[in-house]
């Protein structure tokens, strides 16, 4: 799902994302502090918290093609598959719950449509 570059240095790990996913879109929907990925859009605050929570002080920011995740941490080496992998299901969670959704409207539509036209749809 992305492209990773890691930068270290005085305590502080710099990890920059590049979508390599074509359904994978940073600033999606016109807004900076969203990324969509398969028209799910999950808000950069919500995944810093969720990084916050397994990594300890982080910081994400928004870049026109990329993100970049800061974390105190010396040693880059020892958290970079992690967040990455922590950001990736994230989103395809969000993907998935998209697609539930959308069945569970359709299939709404579906019944209301039977009750109110009889089960053949005349």
């Amino acid at each position: 799902m992305f492209d990773v570059k890691v930068e270290s240095e005085n305590g502080v790990c710099k990890i920059k994302l590049y979508p390599s996913d074509p359904d994978l879109e940073i600033g999606g929907y016109g807004r900076e502090d969203v990324i969509v990925f398969k028209g799910a859009p999950v808000s950069i605050a919500a995944l810093q918290k969720m990084l916050e929570r397994e990594f300890g002080n982080t910081l994400i920011f928004s870049r026109k093609n990329s993100l970049e995740v800061e974390l105190q941490r010396p040693d880059c080496t020892l958290v970079v598959d992690g967040v990455a992998k922590a950001i990736e299901e994230m989103m395809e969670n969000a993907a998935k719950d998209l697609e539930e959704i959308e069945e569970l409207i359709k299939e709404s539509l579906r019944k209301y449509i039977r009750r109110t036209h009889g089960d053949n749809g005349d």
